[in-house]
């Protein structure tokens, strides 16, 4: 089956408009899903400060489950930049042939850069941003897990009226054995 070029270029534009959408969608997700985290980490930390206390077994279960969560959020967004990776490869592909990058084709100067068609990442780029985000809340996280006060244990109040009310045996089991009346004399 041939295609005339006419067919062909509208194809290839037709990749290319679903390409771009395809990594608005993504930048979209990856921000969502960040800013989820975010929310998620700020209310985690208002309730150890509020609440202030947590057993050793809390706070341990509490680093575990935030190193859990930190490691598949990681990998989620991951799973996404390199989805978009991939995408962009595709993109930086389309826009080449299609001679955007060259000088002449449409204009004396190129459409586009030529820092469009190079995907190194960079140190502020999308995705390092947001894995950023997401690192810096776990680890603070997990730090206020591991120094927050340890709960004391709680003593029962001595409730002396119920401490009358017992049974001499019971309220002093030192006196078993011992006579009655010497019971009530000790009692006394």
């Amino acid at each position: 089956m041939s295609c005339s070029d006419d067919k062909k270029l509208e194809i290839i534009l037709m990749q290319l408009e679903e390409r771009y959408n395809a990594l608005h969608k993504m930048r979209d997700r990856s921000t969502s899903f960040t800013l989820w985290i975010l929310g998620f980490g700020l209310g985690l930390a208002w309730l150890l400060t509020k609440e202030g206390e947590l057993s050793w077994l809390e706070s341990i279960f509490l680093i575990l489950f935030l190193v859990l969560i930190t490691y598949v959020s990681v990998n989620f967004l991951a799973a996404i930049h390199r989805g978009f990776n991939k995408n962009r490869d595709i993109v930086i592909q389309i826009e080449t042939s299609l001679g955007l990058y060259n000088k002449n084709n449409y204009t004396c100067s190129p459409i586009l850069p030529d820092e469009y068609a190079n995907r190194r990442a960079h140190w502020a780029n999308h995705f390092t941003t947001l894995y950023l985000l997401v690192i810096a809340t776990f680890i603070c996280l997990i730090v206020m897990a591991a120094t927050c006060p340890i709960k004391a244990a709680k003593k029962a109040p001595l409730d002396i009226k119920k401490l009358q009310q017992l049974e001499p045996q019971k309220a002093h089991p030192e006196m078993q054995g011992l006579p009655q009346s010497e019971q009530n004399e000790v009692n006394k």
